[in-house]
């Protein structure tokens, strides 16, 4: 039975999202004829997961199966400028006993408000953000895939650009980098998918991989022929070749000390405008949301962010102003913030009646698809707030007007709180019928 699932878990990473699909039918067939243990649904949540169709160790089907065995009842895809794994997720959910919510993400600008020139949640330029969207409904798909394209785009030449001046900084030790033969074929660009910072760095990490193979080798070539300080977890993580998360944890190590280096400005053609993007979504039915950082005071949890200011000195007048702009919800990851921040976000949020959705943004091996250091009462606001999300997305599948901001819902029930209650039982009875 071991070998047979590994065999199945292995396939969840096929290339072929009907075998990964097929794949899990057969797992749960398993778990149906007591072959492997059911996990019952606890009711936990996380609306902010990647795929590979971004950058993530999991496919829409393998992150499927870690909601499952993870014990979540609804779980939401969130890809980087494209919703192209959103077909297989839903899909895949539905296999499972899980609720899907659909999402995305993509960067704004800020140029021409009165934040101009600051620093949001984004660590690598001023005056822009990261900005997940909630709740899209199926229906809108082919639409926001048209809105995205001309940002892929634009992020596939400053990908080009920036694969340049990698491949600089690795050719005097040797090694160089090429954006068609080694960045390319780590990503699923070809499938509609988005390349990343993070891609140019796993394949920077490959090609170290190739020379150096994983082990004490890899860290002294690190040391000594690039000049990279290895310390700490790092170094006892590189330093095993039979650690498993070897080639995300090397990506990290890359990425805190060449991004800053490699890096090179998005420009406008990759940056939507903040209002003219709230517009744009939320007439398509979708809940456009901003995911707080929060200022890095020391060790970031997936180990590649520098401690850092972010918004937490602006955090009322961005919310305050972006509220103004039409914004009605925020994300955010607890377990990347200290008690204080957590608590100031919550009463923001009360206080400009704004939707906070638990996005923990699972884009590594390392990170946990459960926040187990949630009071009771956050675990029940935060699991309110996602099937609120579920039952928005059944309502803009049949009615781009009858989402959980229209102006009809809004009119009919001014009280947020209680909106959210009655979308979220919306939700919970849609769901609770197809899976029955």
């Amino acid at each position: 039975m071991d070998d047979r699932l590994s065999h199945h878990l292995a396939q969840l990473g096929s290339a072929d999202p009907s075998r990964r699909l097929e794949t899990l039918r057969r797992l749960m067939s398993l778990v149906r004829h007591g072959l492997l243990p059911a996990v019952p649904r606890t009711g936990a949540c996380n609306n902010h997961v990647h795929s590979t169709y971004s950058f993530s160790p999991y496919t829409p089907s393998q992150i499927a199966w870690k909601a499952y065995e993870a014990g979540l009842s609804v779980c939401g895809i969130v890809d980087h400028d494209t919703v192209a794994g959103v077909g297989e997720f839903v899909e895949a959910c539905k296999i499972v006993g899980v609720v899907p919510t659909v999402g995305f993400e993509l960067r704004v600008r800020f140029d021409g408000t009165p934040l101009e020139g600051l620093r949001f949640n984004n660590p690598d330029q001023t005056s822009v953000a990261y900005f997940p969207v909630h709740g899209v409904p199926l229906s809108a798909l082919e639409q926001i895939t048209d809105l995205l394209q001309p940002v892929r785009a634009a992020r596939l030449e400053r990908n080009r650009k920036m694969t340049g001046q990698l491949d600089a900084m690795l050719s005097p030790a040797g090694l160089g980098l090429d954006f068609e033969r080694d960045v390319i074929p780590v990503s699923r660009w070809e499938e509609g998918g988005t390349i990343t910072e993070r891609h140019l760095l796993f394949a920077a990490g490959q090609k170290l991989i190739a020379r150096c193979g994983r082990g004490p080798g890899l860290v002294t070539f690190l040391r000594e022929s690039m000049n990279l300080p290895v310390s700490g977890a790092a170094l006892a993580w590189l330093s095993d070749p039979e650690n498993p998360y070897y080639d995300f944890d090397l990506t990290n190590l890359l990425k805190g000390h060449l991004s800053p280096r490699m890096y090179l400005p998005a420009e406008e053609a990759e940056l939507p405008g903040i209002r003219e993007t709230i517009r744009t979504l939320t007439n398509l039915g979708c809940i456009p949301t901003y995911t707080y950082l929060g200022d890095v005071r020391g060790a970031s949890v997936t180990g590649d962010k520098r401690a850092q200011a972010f918004e937490d000195d602006i955090l009322e007048t961005l919310l305050q102003t972006l509220h103004s702009y039409g914004l009605r919800a925020v994300s955010s990851a607890p377990t990347r913030n200290a008690p204080d921040q957590v608590a100031r976000l919550e009463a923001l949020c009360k206080k400009y009646e704004l939707l906070e959705v638990l996005g923990e943004d699972i884009n590594q091996p390392r990170q946990p698809f459960v926040n187990t250091n949630l009071r009771p009462e956050q675990q029940a606001r935060f699991h309110l707030a996602a099937w609120a999300l579920a039952g928005h997305e059944a309502a803009v599948n049949a009615d781009s007007d009858a989402g959980l901001f229209s102006a009809v819902a809004v009119a009919g029930t001014p009280e947020l709180a209680r909106r959210i209650s009655d979308y979220a039982a919306m939700g919970q009875k849609r769901w609770s019928e197809l899976f029955r």
